[in-house]
């Protein structure tokens, strides 16, 4: 594995925003990128990469749980030496392709609403104190903040989710080799790319290090043009039978730990998505 920089890119990133966005009309299948093929083709992946990533969704419960998922939620909170450097709560709509964030802050918090492939997106700013006075930003303050919500939001599910990310449709999978995991003992390593005209998630690849004892992913590392930034993940956590990490402790930088808690899945929200002005 690549050693991993400091996370400061990605805190300052996420020290602006996130995203959902406004009211969809009834839907009767899961909303996907313009063009999506139907279902993930194994007949264009590495044959050992969709071997090893066979083993990693069957032991993070299995594709016919996470295709039920039509939104998940959680809190999250990053440390850096011991003190909370951020603080939100996410809303991912998968049902409806929507993102909705607050970032939370002693005086103040951020809130941002896009559509993940539409065009609608704001974003708010409120008091930290109580629940308003709650502001909306202007077109053009909202548009400097989008594409760092678009950041945080390909860091925090690709951290959440990636074992189902490995089978969803668009998704790449290479074998790239062994890395050495902690224990001394080999890992099994995939790189990981998503298809270009999904705008939610390009611009970003990952290496996946699956540990072969328990087909659970090890590390993750996400690739990109300004560097890369590798995290160790444990804690995994049973939710409606499925697995998810709670904990990632970045490599490169020790000091570095985030948390997940608070993660429930359900039906949509649709009343996080309206125009939200108090």
């Amino acid at each position: 594995m690549v050693p991993a920089m400091k996370a400061a890119p990605l805190i300052a990133t996420a020290v602006v925003a996130l995203a959902g966005a406004g009211c969809a009309p009834a839907r009767t299948t899961m909303a996907r990128y313009p063009g999506s093929a139907p279902q993930w083709d194994r007949t264009k992946q590495d044959p050992k990469a969709a071997e090893l990533a066979d083993k990693v969704v069957a032991a993070a419960g299995g594709m016919d749980k996470w295709n039920a998922v039509k939104q998940i939620k959680w809190t999250e909170k990053v440390m850096n030496d011991g003190k909370a450097v951020l603080e939100s709560e996410e809303v991912w709509d998968r049902w409806n392709a929507r993102h909705w964030a607050k970032l939370m802050h002693t005086d103040s918090h951020l809130i941002v609403v896009r559509e993940l492939y539409g065009e609608q997106q704001n974003a708010y700013s409120e008091s930290g104190q109580q629940a308003g006075p709650r502001q909306k930003m202007a077109p053009a303050e909202a548009a400097k903040i989008v594409p760092l919500a678009v950041d945080r939001f390909q860091f925090d599910t690709a951290a959440l989710a990636m074992p189902f990310l490995l089978e969803e449709p668009g998704t790449t999978l290479a074998y790239v080799g062994q890395a050495q995991g902690d224990d001394g003992k080999p890992l099994e390593v995939i790189k990981v790319t998503f298809d270009a005209s999904d705008k939610a998630r390009s611009g970003s690849s990952y290496q996946v290090d699956v540990d072969p004892a328990t087909n659970t992913i090890a590390r993750l590392e996400i690739v990109k043009p300004g560097g890369n930034v590798g995290y160790k993940l444990s804690s995994y956590k049973d939710v409606n039978g499925m697995k998810f990490p709670m904990q990632m402790n970045n490599i490169g930088y020790a000091g570095e730990v985030i948390t997940f808690d608070g993660l429930d899945i359900g039906d949509p929200t649709d009343s996080l998505f309206v125009e939200q002005i108090h």
